[in-house]
């Protein structure tokens, strides 16, 4: 390759010396009188840049010639002492380094904001003037190089103006009016009164114009036609519901943004369809393809297409608020909004929505790419438009022309890095492998690539091993304390520039396992452990030995201890048997020797009864006695099987007893003392009433009851009947006699001694637990007693 020499004569002439000693001229087309003239040499990186006025220059030697090119043209350079200059081509940024003001990065800007001669910077509404400037609502005519004049226009209302196919021909929306500017003046088309409010008004694809309007509380939206400045054709339709935006699908149906949803209205059939409820909508924009953009309040954006409603597949804060989105015929959407501009590539922008992918990036101007503002304006029937390759958007600091075929957005570099980490403060190169100590500190990974614009713009995402997907922080630093032995991995994706797609990069991290960790720390653990428990086992086995030695003789010394006592128990059961054998032969003989005797009065008293006249005195007396004497064997045979109970142990034993029955054999020793007291005994048990209990325990325990039933009753009559409740049985006996004090029958019902033989409670109260039966009584003093004996469930 051949070697030259340039050499830089003046401002006008470079002339460049091959390796023949030939010097050729080439003119630099600067200036012979070029002021605040100096150049600077980049040999780095082959540039040669020249200042002249504030103008930047890159000469530059291609194809056999030497070229240059105005690169910046900047007020602020003119006369700063500059020490040195670098321009990146690929985004069009000028480096600059001076004495005084530090290192300057300076880029041409391609957004520009314009307000008006007397300051008003506040806009809304705009359409097209003409080919090539706009007009606001206001009246305020811009061009690409900003105001140019304004129309006199009479309306108060900024959100809603619409252009007619007639040039200089504008329909304004009012509070209350709908006016017409034509021929340069002011004309009201329709007045609907003080008590209307006009929402919104729209143009279509053909001569009507749309309006939606609250007229005395009817909600009405129609459309009017205007021929030669007057209004030749209006028809409205009571919609019910308040319109803020409308937006053509075709010449029969309109899509209604309301406050309510969104809603489809046929006008030809005049029927409205739901198409999304509760959102609240505000307006409608489309760029004449069948897109349409629905603006919501801070519910997002959502995309209308034939008939389906799309939003985001997840929330995205960017587009919370936006105003409106037109498309700059250059394959991209530029998008307003209450939070800043933003720029997106229009086919991945709509396959986000249509196929719900949600990786898509979004490009955000702020102030240094030459906004004054980052509020833009909406809620107006057009928020935005494309004119001769600029976008126009109204904001709360002028109205903004973004020149489209020249706009280049400062992106980050594709390519990114994770190559440097910082250990403990202390920076080290890695490649692809990161070997950490267990006890590593502190660890911060560095993702670093090239970004010369908004950081906000950077969609970098970390996670590691299999975690969640996390945000890279501003810095850019993955911090790390703490990590188990073993492989790690951090995952770090980028979203590329106006793309839907990651590329992705990894780390892999090695952490060495602690010495406690380790295999043969864990091998000499073990053995450790199995040594403990040996040593362990061998102390407990020789302690059980000698503790079983101590054991055996005890357990000796005990058996000798318990045959003594077994000895002892087993000659104690016998003189018990002895002492019951002759409790038996008592009672037997008292069985004998008294109940004999009885028998033979009872026998001898009958026979003379058979033989003496009727209603005589001894008649009667001999009758008692018989009576008495049958009275006497009834208690000796009750107080025999009172003591056969305990010494035979039969209470235990359980039948089934028919209780009339059973009360009648019951009351039959009873019959004549009865009669002689002239007392009427009831029995009024039900035929089927059954207990299950032990008959020789119940036997005594109501010849006892009945007994001093008798005895306490002189005339009147004795009840016996039953009753059931809570699944229980009760045989109650009731009689008409003296009765009990309330003293002498808390004291019974509290099973406490009672003085008195009445009702033979030290019999009753031993015999009632026998089989399972409570008892209780109540009782008035001359009015008689109540004994209510209560079975418990079998």
């Amino acid at each position: 390759m051949a070697i030259s020499f340039f050499y830089l004569r003046n401002s006008t002439v470079i002339e460049r010396i091959d390796k023949n000693g030939l010097i050729k001229e080439y003119p630099v087309g600067i200036g012979a009188k070029a002021k605040d003239f100096d150049y600077f040499i980049n040999n780095a990186n082959k540039q040669l840049l020249i200042r002249n006025n504030g103008r930047i220059y890159l000469v530059e030697y291609l194809n056999g010639s030497v070229t240059y090119s105005l690169i910046c043209d900047s007020k602020t350079l003119k006369g700063l002492s500059i020490t040195c200059m670098y321009y990146d081509k690929p985004t069009k940024t000028l480096f600059v380094g001076t004495f005084s003001k530090g290192m300057l990065m300076v880029r041409e800007k391609f957004i520009k904001a314009y307000s008006t001669p007397n300051g008003k910077t506040i806009f809304h509404a705009l359409t097209d003037y003409n080919d090539r400037e706009v007009i606001t609502a206001d009246g305020d005519i811009f061009g690409a190089d900003g105001y140019k004049r304004s129309l006199p226009f009479k309306n108060n209302d900024t959100y809603g103006i619409v252009k007619l196919q007639k040039p200089g021909e504008f329909v304004l929306k009012s509070e209350h009016r709908i006016d017409l500017w034509s021929q340069n003046k002011n004309s009201t088309l329709l007045n609907f009164g003080i008590q209307s409010s006009v929402y919104t008004i729209s143009g279509s694809h053909g001569d009507k114009i749309w309006i939606s309007l609250d007229l005395k509380g009817q909600k009405l939206i129609g459309y009017i036609i205007i021929k030669e400045g007057k209004v030749i054709k209006e028809k409205f339709y009571n919609i019910k519901i308040s319109v803020k935006g409308i937006g053509e699908v075709s010449d029969q149906e309109i899509l209604l943004a309301t406050e309510t949803g969104l809603y489809l209205f046929d006008e030809k059939k005049m029927i409205r369809k739901m198409v999304m409820p509760n959102v609240n909508f505000r307006s409608i924009n489309n760029n004449g393809d069948d897109l349409f953009w629905i603006q919501s309040y801070g519910k997002g954006l959502y995309l209308y297409k034939k008939g389906r409603m799309y939003s985001l597949p997840q929330k995205n804060n960017l587009l919370a608020s936006v105003h409106s989105v037109i498309d700059d015929g250059l394959g991209y959407y530029w998008l307003s909004s209450n939070t800043g501009l933003f720029q997106v590539k229009k086919q991945q922008f709509v396959d986000a929505y249509l196929h719900g992918n949600p990786n898509v990036y979004i490009h955000k101007y702020t102030l240094t790419d030459g906004l004054l503002t980052s509020e833009f304006n909406g809620g107006s029937n057009i928020n935005g438009l494309r004119k001769n390759g600029f976008i126009i958007f109204p904001s709360m600091d002028g109205l903004l022309y973004i020149n489209t075929v020249k706009s280049f957005p400062v992106v980050s570099s594709e390519d990114y890095y994770i190559d440097r980490v910082s250990i403990n403060e202390k920076e080290k190169i890695v490649h692809g492998i990161l070997n950490l100590e267990r006890n590593f500190g502190y660890v911060k990974i560095f993702v670093d690539y090239a970004n010369f614009g908004n950081s906000g713009n950077e969609y970098i995402e970390y996670k590691i091993d299999d975690g969640k997907w996390l945000p890279l922080p501003d810095n850019g630093i993955i911090n790390i304390n703490s990590l188990t032995k073993g492989k790690h991995t951090i995952h770090v994706r980028k979203l590329n520039n106006f793309s839907s797609v990651f590329s992705y990069k990894t780390l892999e991290i090695n952490v060495q396992p602690a010495f406690w960790e380790t295999a043969v720390f864990k091998l000499f653990l073990v053995i450790i452990v199995l040594l403990i428990f040996y040593t362990v086992y061998k102390i407990r086995l020789i302690r059980i030995q000698k503790e079983t030695v101590i054991l055996n003789a005890r357990i000796e010394k005990r058996t000798t201890e318990l045959k003594d006592t077994i000895k002892s128990l087993s000659k104690t059961r016998e003189e018990l048997y002895a002492q019951l054998y002759r409790q038996k032969k008592f009672v037997a003989a008292i069985s004998h020797d008294i109940k004999s005797p009885l028998k033979f009065i009872n026998l001898s008293a009958g026979i003379l009864l058979e033989n003496m006249q009727e209603d005589s005195y001894e008649k009667r007396a001999i009758h008692s006695i018989n009576e008495s004497s049958a009275q006497i064997l009834e208690f000796i045979e009750s107080t025999i099987n009172y003591n056969k109970i305990f010494i035979y142990d039969n209470y235990q034993t359980k039948e089934s007893i028919k209780l009339r029955e059973f009360i009648s054999q019951r009351f039959v020793i009873f019959k004549n003392t009865a009669a002689f007291k002239s007392l009427q005994i009831h029995n009024n048990i039900g035929q089927d009433d059954k207990v299950v209990s032990n008959p020789d325990v119940l036997s005594i325990v109501i010849h006892n009851i009945l007994d001093n039933a008798i005895k306490y009753t002189d005339h009147g009559a004795i009840f016996i009947y039953t009753s059931e409740s809570d699944g229980k049985r009760r045989l109650v006996i009731e009689d008409t006699g003296k009765g009990m004090s309330e003293e002498e029958v808390s004291k019974i019902n509290a099973s406490e001694e009672s003085s008195g033989s009445r009702m033979g409670m030290k019999i009753i109260r031993d015999l009632l637990p026998l089989i399972d039966v409570s008892m209780e009584v109540l009782s008035i003093v001359g009015r008689g007693t109540k004994v209510i004996l209560i079975f418990n469930a079998n």
